[in-house]
């Protein structure tokens, strides 16, 4: 299926481009999300008339990205959890872990954003976690896991 992106989309396309997707991603997540339309001449008509608009759109979204990217760029998170005497954690620190102490500590972060290549934290010891606020904003904040006993 080939759709029109309407934003710039990781490792697809940039805004305007004409690509060619599985029919399931455009179904369940392009097009309900508003990132784009599938194309046809109708489409592409309207796409070029908002143009415009949508590259603004687009600027704008990237200027307030790289204003919380500035802010938060390097920052290092400490996080306290249980452990045995062996100095295993009794769990594990997920997105959703980080997120809350990220916004404890006055910033704003959704879970999409945060990357955790290699799952979730399981060990002791300082962490670099991935944040991308945009497509072309890309990050790293240190989580620093402590244990307590």
């Amino acid at each position: 299926m080939e759709v029109i992106l309407l934003e710039k989309v990781r490792n697809l396309g940039a805004l305007g481009e004409q690509v060619k997707v599985k029919s399931g991603f455009a179904r369940n997540y392009l097009i309900p999300y508003g990132k784009a339309v599938s194309a046809n001449d109708e489409n592409r008509a309207k796409f070029e008339a908002q143009r415009a608009v949508l590259e603004m759109a687009q600027a704008d979204a990237l200027g307030k990205a790289k204003a919380r990217a500035e802010k938060m760029n390097g920052y290092t998170l400490q996080i306290v959890r249980k452990m045995s005497e062996e100095g295993k954690l009794f769990g594990s620190v997920g997105i959703r872990d980080i997120v809350e102490a990220m916004q404890q500590a006055g910033f704003e972060l959704t879970r999409a954003e945060i990357h955790m290549d290699h799952g979730s934290l399981k060990e002791v010891g300082d962490h670099e976690v991935s944040v991308s606020l945009h497509a072309e904003v890309n990050f790293k904040i240190i989580v620093s896991v402590v244990g307590e006993k």
